[in-house]
């Protein structure tokens, strides 16, 4: 397996998706400026994920490569999930860019784990988790879970989640979600 650090690129792949800003509108919350970037910026390519699947192997394991953007003050992020199966965990290993991954249970209990070039994170079982795109240059990451993990994006779907990540005088700020609130 051959993984680009500067761009996510592998080789070989099973799979890739990419996620497009009409894809995640609904995860921003100013509404207006996101259907404006839609529009204005054509639809901007927001992330891209290439993975690699092995028959009959219990783990899996990609790349995610996220565009650096902003809709009003809030970064480019991912989707946001829990995992389907509760007792399944994660991790991220950070290749290059800079980014926030933000950490949510279920029971409220947020935070944030610095994404730089190096940095690895677990993501323990039952927490949500969405990247954030901090900087100014791509951020790509490698990922690493159980193939039976799945995916539960609609959790996060119906309020978002408690916090946001925002630019504050051009240094990003974990704020309280006003959904929440």
């Amino acid at each position: 397996m051959q993984i680009d650090a500067a761009t996510g690129a592998m080789s070989p792949v099973t799979g890739r998706f990419s996620r497009r800003l009409s894809d995640l509108g609904d995860a921003f919350r100013d509404m207006q400026a996101c259907r404006r970037a839609i529009i204005d910026r054509d639809d901007p390519l927001v992330y891209e994920v290439a993975e690699f699947k092995q028959a009959g192997s219990d783990l899996f394991f990609g790349t995610t490569t996220m565009q650096p953007g902003k809709i009003g003050d809030e970064f480019f992020m991912t989707r946001g999930h829990f995992h389907q199966r509760p007792d399944m965990g994660e991790v991220y290993c950070t290749q290059s860019g800079r980014g926030l991954l933000l950490l949510e249970s279920r029971d409220g209990r947020s935070e944030t784990v610095e994404m730089r070039r190096g940095s690895c994170a677990f993501i323990p079982p039952d927490w949500a988790h969405r990247s954030i795109n901090t900087g100014s240059d791509q951020l790509v990451f490698t990922w690493f879970c159980n193939v039976l993990a799945g995916n539960d994006y609609a959790s996060i779907a119906r309020r978002g989640m408690r916090k946001l990540v925002v630019d504050r005088a051009g240094k990003a700020e974990v704020i309280d979600n006003p959904a929440w609130v």
